[in-house]
């Protein structure tokens, strides 16, 4: 089954909003933290504006490159299934760049480097952590660790870590 341009349009802008609300590093213009993945890398003049052409470019560019990825079999359509491949392939992505960065968040957390954050490791390097430590400290030992805080405390409850 052939899908029309618009709606690979759609799919587009269903992924760049999917993509701005999970955080993928893109901020919105205006935004301080606006790096090479923001609406800034389409200001091509370098007058630190991005004009509508601007703006246009940079879509059709993205629209392009999401296209050439999301087409496996690269006959120049998109099929459903290729769709779907595509979304899953993005999620398996962003799952493993969110665990890097918890990863990451962890080792500079764990000060001393035993493998466990404590209550001073959290409220020094994350204190936003801290306010939830004794909650997600399930075995009540004054320490979290990876497991904690994969799991999110008491009933196993998932939430994301910090």
């Amino acid at each position: 089954m052939k899908i029309s341009l618009s709606t690979c349009a759609l799919a587009l802008a269903a992924l760049l909003a999917g993509n701005a609300m999970a955080g993928d590093g893109s901020h919105g213009a205006g935004s301080s933290k606006d790096g090479p993945h923001g609406i800034m890398r389409a200001d091509t003049n370098g007058d630190g504006k991005v004009s509508k052409d601007e703006a246009a470019a940079l879509q059709d560019k993205m629209q392009g490159d999401w296209f050439d990825k999301t087409d496996a079999n690269k006959d120049g359509f998109l099929t459903q299934d290729e769709i779907r491949q595509g979304r899953e392939a993005r999620r398996e992505h962003m799952r493993g760049e969110m665990k890097a960065r918890g990863e990451e968040r962890f080792k500079e957390a764990d000060i001393n480097n035993d493998g466990q954050i404590s209550l001073d490791e959290a409220q020094a390097k994350m204190p936003r952590l801290a306010e939830r430590f004794t909650t997600l400290d399930a075995d009540k030992n004054g320490m979290l660790s990876k497991e904690e805080l994969r799991h999110g405390g008491p009933k196993g409850r998932s939430k994301p870590q910090e």
